[in-house]
């Protein structure tokens, strides 16, 4: 079974979870620690639809107390911070987790204020890794609860001037997936850097596979860039929304995940290409898009790895190495849904 891996995040919003279930009917996503999940998470898992990952077993209580002091530190030192700000905010130009600011430094300055002597004396690359991917998954969640807010709101407020106007809706019909008004994407703040901290916890125990989705287009160019013998080989427009199961859809995943199969297991030479052999219905089709590039013969640790060491002083190795023949690197985007204009 083609099971793509999500990165770099560890908070799956709803959308992302709809588009991999649709195409691939399972994915994988890493997580920072064993703590409880977000609740919106859990009916993916409950529905074998994704695999959590934790590579550290780390102590919840550890994990749990370094929260609770950082956000108790975070309230002492707002001056009118956002979230975002305190949370992930630190010098311009270096790594949170590994560099003596942002994580490192709160984490310090944690220590410095907690009265309890049974603390670490220092805490290693990897932990600073998981809080910084726990703070930033707690702050995509809450951008995520936000974005859904205000869609519902600007849905209402379209549909107020389009009965005020006696405006007919002219747009393809809503879908699960459609029907979120796209709005600035919060994950995209230090998307590089969650890429950095998420690649720690990838090493420690790399997953067999050879597909890797992400919805950062920030990190899918950074990542196309610095492999120079990538190659595009799939642009599939308007992918099936989750739960259509007539036979177009299932058609079409079948097509799909056979193409998927090829490029990963087989090296020779691949052109790019629009999937579209089998047409969907406009209500089984979303407003989102996949595409895919391939860096032949080689396999995601090997790339992964490489990438770590150019922003980084010490070396990461995978603990083990079970690759595939090629490994394919996927972006899903969302096109803007435009609100239309009304006449007076």
């Amino acid at each position: 079974m083609i099971k793509p891996t999500y990165f770099p995040y560890t908070y799956v919003p709803q959308w992302v979870a709809e588009t991999l279930a649709a195409c691939f009917k399972q994915f994988t996503v890493y997580q920072p620690s064993g703590r409880k999940l977000p609740s919106e998470m859990q009916p993916w898992i409950e529905a074998n639809v994704m695999e959590v990952r934790v590579p550290v077993q780390t102590e919840d209580d550890a994990l749990a107390k370094m929260a609770k002091e950082f956000r108790a530190f975070a309230g002492l030192h707002d001056d009118s911070k956002n979230l975002k700000t305190v949370v992930l905010g630190g010098q311009r130009g270096a790594i949170p987790c590994f560099g003596e600011s942002a994580v490192s430094r709160i984490i310090s300055e944690v220590k410095k204020s907690s009265r309890s002597a049974s603390d670490r004396a220092d805490f290693d690359p990897v932990f600073s890794a998981q809080v910084f991917l726990d703070f930033a998954q707690e702050f995509d969640r809450q951008s995520a609860e936000l974005n859904r807010a205000l869609g519902v709101n600007k849905r209402h407020s379209r549909d107020l001037l389009k009965e005020i106007s006696g405006e007919k809706e002219n747009s393809l019909p809503a879908t699960p997936l459609s029907a979120e008004i796209k709005v600035e994407d919060p994950a995209e703040y230090m998307a590089l850097d969650r890429l950095q901290a998420w690649l720690r916890l990838f090493m420690i125990d790399p997953v067999d596979s050879g597909l890797f989705v992400t919805s950062s287009p920030l990190v899918f160019n950074y990542l196309i860039e610095n492999r120079t013998d990538s190659q595009k080989v799939m642009q599939a427009e308007r992918l099936p929304v989750n739960g259509a199961k007539e036979d177009a859809a299932i058609s079409w995943r079948d097509s799909f995940l056979k193409q998927i199969k090829h490029l990963i297991e087989n090296r020779e030479g691949a052109t790019e290409h629009t999937f579209g052999d089998v047409p969907l219905p406009p209500d089984q089709r979303s407003n989102v898009r996949l595409t895919l590039n391939r860096v032949s013969g080689q396999g995601p640790s090997d790339i992964f790895s490489r990438i770590f060491e150019e922003q980084n002083s010490d070396t990461l190795k995978p603990n083990q190495s079970a690759e595939a023949a090629n490994t394919l690197i996927g972006l899903i985007d969302r096109r803007s849904i435009d609100i239309p204009n009304t006449k007076p």
